[in-house]
Parts: C-alpha cells; sequence; structure tokens
C-alpha cells in the first residue's frame, strides 16, 4: 500500500511539473500581452469579477473536503458500492450549492451599474465576462462532480493532463486574439468555450478509468440520512471557508473598494509571480491531500509521525528557497516584466513575501488537520476572521493595500503559525508539541540567517540589481545561487525531517 501511495504522489508530481513550467511561461508572456493589448483596467476587472466569483464559491461550503474525507477508508477497503453512493450523494449537494451560485451570481450582477459606476470599462464587458466565467464556474457543479473520485484515489494527474493542456490551448489562443484584435469579448469567450471542452474530456476520463461508478444524483436525499456525520463535518467547515475566503480571496475586491482597479492589476503582478511559485508547489505536491488522507486512514502512527517532518521539512526549505531570491529579486524582475511604472514600495514587497511564506508553509499541518477530519475549533475561524476584517478596514482605509496586507500577515501567524499546530498536536497526534516549536524554530532561524548573509553580500561587492534579464541572472548565479546552496546545508544537518526526506530520492527513481 505504501508503495503504491508513492508511485501515485510521483506520477501526479511528474505531470504537474511538466505542466508548472509550461504555463509559467505562457503566463509571464500572456501577462505582458494582455496587459498592453487588453488594457491595465479589463486586466484589472478580470481580477476582481474572480474575486466575487469566489465569494459566491463559499456556498460550496467545504462539502468537496468532506467528501474527499468520506472516501479515503472505502478507497483503501475497495468498497464500491460504498464509493457510488458517495459521489451520487457529492452530485445531488453539488447540483444544490450550484443552483445558489447561479442564483446569487444574478442577484449581484444587478448591482453592477453601481459597482461600476466610475469605471472607464463599460457595463457591456463586464456583464459578458462575468455571466461567461460564471458559466465555465458552474459546469464543475452540475457535471463535473464525479472527478472527486480522481482526487480522492490520488489520480490527480490524470486531470492535471488533460486540464493543463487545454488551459495552455486556451492562453495561446487568447493571446493571439488579443495581440491581433485587441478585443476583450474574444478573451472571455475562448475560456467559456475551452472550460466546455475541458468538462467533457474529463467525463470521458472518468468514464474509462472507473466503469462500475455508476451515480444517482436523485437518491441524494435517501443517501444522506446513511451519512449524516457529512453536514456536521460541512457545517463545521463553512466557517473555516468563509474565514479563508476574507484572507486569499477577498484581496482584489479589498484594493478596488479602497485604492483602484489600476492598483488591482499592479497587485495582481505580484501575486501572478507568488501564485506560479504556488503552482510549482501543487505540480510536485499535487495529490498528497489523498495520499495523507490514505495514510492516516490506515493508522500506522509511527509512520503518520516521519512523513509530517519530511513533508514540513520539505515545504519550509523549497519554501525559504523562494524567499531568499524573491527577497531582492522580485523588483527587478517586475522592472524587466511589465515595466518598471508597476513596481511596489519595499515596504509592501516585504509584507507580500511575508505572507507568501506563512501561506507556503501552513498547509503542512493544515493538511494533516484535514486528514484526521478536524474541524471543530470554529471559535478560531471567527476570531481569526475578526482580526483580518477589523485591522483590514481600519488600516486599508487610511493605507490602502499595506492595510490590507497587514490584516492578512497578523491573522495568519496568530492562528495558521500559533494555533493550528497546536490544534493538531494536541487532537490529532495526541503529544507534547515541543519538538515542533524546536523543529520550526530552526527553520526560520536558518531563513533568517541566509537572507542577512545575502544582503551582506549585495553590500560587500556594491551591486545594484537593474531591471533587465543580464543583470538579473549575473546576480542570482554569483550570489544567491552561494547563498541557497548554504541555506540547503544548513537544513539538512539541522532540520527534522531532512535527513529521512533525502533517503526517498533513491527509491523514488526506482518507481
Amino acid at each position: 500500500m505504501a508503495s503504491d501511495r508513492i508511485h501515485k504522489t510521483m506520477m501526479n508530481a511528474k505531470v504537474g511539473f511538466i505542466f508548472y513550467f509550461v504555463s509559467i511561461f505562457l503566463a509571464f508572456f500572456s501577462r505582458r500581452i494582455f496587459l498592453e493589448c487588453l488594457g491595465d483596467s479589463f486586466i484589472g476587472l478580470a481580477g476582481t469579477l474572480y474575486s466575487i466569483l469566489n465569494f459566491l464559491n463559499i456556498s460550496e461550503i467545504g462539502i468537496g473536503t468532506c467528501i474527499a474525507y468520506f472516501l479515503y477508508k472505502p478507497i483503501v477497503d475497495h468498497d464500491e458500492t460504498k464509493i457510488c453512493e458517495i459521489v451520487s450523494l457529492f452530485g445531488y449537494l453539488y447540483r444544490i450549492i450550484g443552483t445558489i451560485i447561479l442564483t446569487g451570481g444574478v442577484i449581484i450582477s444587478a448591482f453592477f451599474p453601481l459597482i461600476f459606476d466610475d469605471q472607464s470599462i463599460s457595463l457591456g464587458i463586464v456583464y459578458f465576462a462575468f455571466f461567461a466565467l460564471l458559466g465555465s464556474n458552474l459546469i464543475g457543479y452540475f457535471i463535473n462532480y464525479r472527478q472527486i473520485l480522481l482526487d480522492s484515489d490520488q489520480k490527480t494527474y490524470k486531470i492535471s493532463l488533460w486540464t493543463q493542456t487545454v488551459g495552455a490551448i486556451a492562453t495561446i489562443i487568447q493571446i493571439a486574439l488579443a495581440y491581433n484584435t485587441h478585443n476583450p469579448y474574444l478573451w472571455v469567450t475562448i475560456q467559456f468555450l475551452l472550460s466546455i471542452v475541458t468538462c467533457w474530456i474529463l467525463n470521458w476520463v472518468i468514464s474509462r478509468e472507473y466503469p462500475w461508478l455508476k451515480t444517482d444524483k436523485s437518491k441524494g436525499r435517501e443517501i444522506l440520512k446513511r451519512y449524516p456525520d457529512i453536514l456536521v463535518k460541512a457545517k463545521q467547515i463553512v466557517i473555516h471557508r468563509l474565514k479563508n475566503f476574507f484572507l486569499s480571496k477577498s484581496d482584489e475586491i479589498l484594493i478596488f473598494a479602497f485604492e483602484s482597479l489600476q492598483m488591482v492589476a499592479y497587485y495582481g503582478n505580484y501575486v501572478m509571480i507568488v501564485g506560479k511559485l504556488t503552482a510549482l508547489f501543487n505540480s510536485v505536491l499535487v495529490g498528497t491531500n489523498a495520499s495523507i488522507g490514505n495514510l492516516v486512514a490506515e493508522g500506522n502512527k509511527w509512520n503518520i509521525r516521519k512523513v509530517f517532518w519530511e513533508y514540513l521539512t520539505f515545504r519550509y526549505w523549497t519554501t525559504g528557497i523562494f524567499i531568499i531570491a524573491l527577497a531582492f529579486l522580485i523588483n527587478p524582475i517586475i522592472g524587466w516584466w511589465v515595466g518598471p511604472q508597476y513596481i511596489l514600495q519595499d515596504h509592501i514587497v516585504f509584507l507580500i513575501l511575508l505572507n507568501m511564506y506563512i501561506m507556503l508553509t501552513g498547509p503542512a499541518v493544515a493538511l494533516f488537520i484535514n486528514a484526521y477530519g478536524l474541524y471543530d475549533d470554529t471559535w478560531s475561524a471567527y476570531a481569526e476572521a475578526i482580526i483580518n476584517l477589523t485591522i483590514t478596514i481600519i488600516v486599508g482605509y487610511f493605507y490602502g493595500l499595506i492595510g490590507i496586507l497587514l490584516g492578512k500577515v497578523i491573522s495568519l501567524i496568530l492562528f495558521a503559525v500559533i494555533w493550528r499546530p497546536i490544534y493538531l498536536y494536541r487532537r490529532g497526534f495526541k503529544e507534547s508539541i515541543i519538538s515542533y516549536w524546536i523543529g520550526i524554530m530552526s527553520h526560520i532561524g536558518i531563513l533568517l540567517l541566509c537572507i542577512l548573509l545575502n544582503y551582506y553580500a549585495i553590500k560587500l561587492f556594491q551591486w545594484e540589481i537593474l531591471p533587465s534579464i543580464y543583470d538579473i541572472i549575473k546576480y542570482s548565479v554569483c550570489i544567491t545561487l552561494p547563498t541557497i546552496t548554504i541555506y540547503s546545508l544548513l537544513v539538512i544537518f539541522f532540520s527534522p525531517g531532512a535527513k529521512d526526506l533525502l533517503k526517498r530520492i533513491p527509491s523514488t527513481k526506482q518507481l
């Protein structure tokens, strides 16, 4: 079972890793074309509309997370009857949620004349883009619900293979149309049509992979009575989902409210860089949710703890590499990529990178909390959301983007960094958390030491990084690369889990 889990994890990683580099090339190339050919206002509009859709998706209330949790055990036991029942229930619940999202979308759209009344972009493109993106989103609720079985069965690579391929094709077509026509309507149309193609392909893949999977959404109400725990878990998760939205999905809306659509586009450039590095994590770690859920379902406590430290070390080590590089390179990259006029102030960049560090390392704990099905700390979600919104509204009103980022960072430190590890060790691992804090402090201390080393190296050589690709590469090779090498060696020698992680490299090569 363990070798099968590792094999599926590696397949997910290999496929995700390949498409990551395809997507990052297209994203950076397309972003500049879209800004030049479609304008700051339209790109800012697209980011704002995606945030509105993310808000509507709160209606999903964590049903997908609940269903995945309840699927792990029957997948381990090869209980096909139970799997069919749970996926049917998922389809039934998703049909209800899809209807709620559609209704909410129509209601919100009625206020667009007020929301966008002082913007330079026409209401015609606002409505066209919103309903096209809404339609693409609803496909997942009404038709693509069966793909949760591929996710829970550690076969996310089969989803990634097709969705990423179609996404790459869509981006190429959008680049060509934007460059030649400067028409935002065509950009949106391609986005919608390719989502339909993706839907058809995924359903074909699922039917081939699980020919025995027979679902009947009409029996959902009856099946729900046999799985009352799903709604109990869902009611707990909805609070956490609401909080997660305010922390990670509302940036563009808040920036639009306190600043402008143009600032949404400026901030979006940095978010794209951070997002692509996050996607690198996802490309390597895609499918680990299901793998760790499977691991916890097996119940081997020693192995669970060992994998936890390997996974945590990988996240902290890789995130540290990103932070060391971006701390001194992100502004030159922005200046070279889209122009120096898009560079934000250093203190804003610092908050963006601090937020990135917490957001990329936090899932190491959150993933195991989900695998144990621990969601009843709803008080923490309320507290985190209140603290975040209070700081955001008060400071954001006076200082704009700084206040929005401060609200996120402070609330994340209190709960993602401090509370959730305590919760996992108390309710999941059921052991002392002292060893955790010692391990985490070693990661943070090593990172700070290497950032200081990088800073003094710049001072020593009197290096000024210009926004040119030559200067960026030269600096990366001469200063950043040696610092990252030192950082990696320190992690290997002084961080728990690092040596066990390295031992996996030879074994994975044999798969």
